[in-house]
């Protein structure tokens, strides 16, 4: 868990390694980046979170959409 503090409203919240490693992989994001920036579900204003200390684990796999042709 990544325990998070908004500088501006000071709203308190936490992020998973793994729901970072999802959203960095939507994002296309190859490797391991030095940050990860993050809304604050409360005010939405963008935090800037160190990923230095984070052990990222892999990806998980997106379930196949639904809207493909039935055969």
């Amino acid at each position: 868990m990544v325990k998070v503090r908004c500088f501006k409203c000071g709203h308190a919240f936490q992020l998973t390694e793994q729901y970072i490693a999802n959203a960095l992989a939507a994002e296309g994001v190859s490797g391991k980046p030095s940050h990860y920036t993050v809304e604050c579900p409360h005010c939405r204003q963008a935090n800037k979170v160190s990923l230095k200390r984070v052990r990222l684990p892999e990806p998980e796999e997106l379930p196949e959409a639904e809207d493909a042709p039935a055969a």
